[in-house]
């Protein structure tokens, strides 16, 4: 998961603390280091905490302000995650990190231009697969449907691995009527990634829209194991079930569930499943 990898990144960065703007106080940076181990052990009013004490002895640097942000995002509160973000941002302006969770956070709020300035921004300093990506889930909700094309491929181009570029590019031929090419590249998704619930999510719904219903049972089943209540997974697994003749089974798994409210065809930043 993305946020995994920034805090990895983040970890190293307050024990070397070589690319930060001004030198880490060790107390500052031995707080960050419990807040960081708080949030992987699910624990972001801890890692709030802390950050908050580290921001205290180190007031002008950007990483208790970036860990800081990291656990509001964890917690949901997009408000103050952004403005921390923002903050962590302005303190080192070059700092590619920093550009590339703000266009997370901006997503996230349905602030999709901002989101895509964001992550336009992390590209022109760092280019990589996931903040291309970022910019195409910021176009496709804008409606810009071939500059998200665009930067999904520019996205595989710098990493032909990205699995979720290849989900991304399966929404969009399917948006366009293209099933045959959907189904292509959700098979590209399931050989990098054939565990991943996102993956399996995306073969689930493409196969019960072309009428292959008992393999969408299979896949979206062996998805809501890993994600149990998920909604998108939910709704596609219970309509496969009544497209399969299970009526009974279909409407136990909707009970409960909105269905008015189904999650629509989104490229999410980095395809996270929450």
């Amino acid at each position: 998961m993305r946020s995994r990898w920034l805090l990895l990144i983040q970890l190293v960065w307050i024990l070397g603390c070589k690319s930060a703007p001004a030198p880490l106080p060790d107390s500052a940076a031995i707080l960050l280091q419990e807040a960081t181990l708080s949030l992987n052990e699910n624990a972001p009013g801890r890692a709030i905490s802390l950050a908050e004490q580290a921001g205290q002895i180190a007031p002008g640097h950007p990483h208790p302000h970036f860990i800081l942000g990291q656990a509001h995002y964890v917690r949901g509160n997009y408000t103050e995650a952004r403005r921390s973000w923002e903050t962590a941002s302005g303190l080192d302006p070059d700092n590619w990190v920093w550009s590339q969770t703000l266009g997370d956070v901006a997503f996230q709020q349905a602030d999709y231009q901002a989101s895509l300035d964001y992550y336009l921004r992390a590209v022109r300093m760092h280019p990589d697969a996931v903040s291309w990506h970022g910019a195409a889930g910021a176009y496709w909700e804008m409606g810009l449907t071939e500059y998200a094309w665009d930067a999904c491929h520019q996205a595989l181009i710098l990493d032909p691995d990205y699995a979720p570029a290849y989900i991304s590019l399966a929404m969009i031929a399917e948006h366009m009527g293209e099933l045959e090419d959907a189904l292509s590249y959700v098979e590209q998704a399931l050989s990098l990634s054939p565990e991943n619930p996102a993956s399996l999510l995306a073969a689930g719904r493409l196969a019960r829209l072309t009428g292959n219903e008992d393999y969408a049972v299979s896949v979206l089943s062996k998805a809501l194991e890993q994600v149990p209540g998920h909604p998108e997974i939910l709704y596609n697994l219970a309509m496969a079930l009544l497209q399969a003749g299970k009526g009974e089974q279909a409407a136990t798994m909707l009970e409960g569930l909105d269905t008015e409210k189904s999650p629509p065809n989104r490229l999410r930043p980095g395809h996270e499943i929450r």
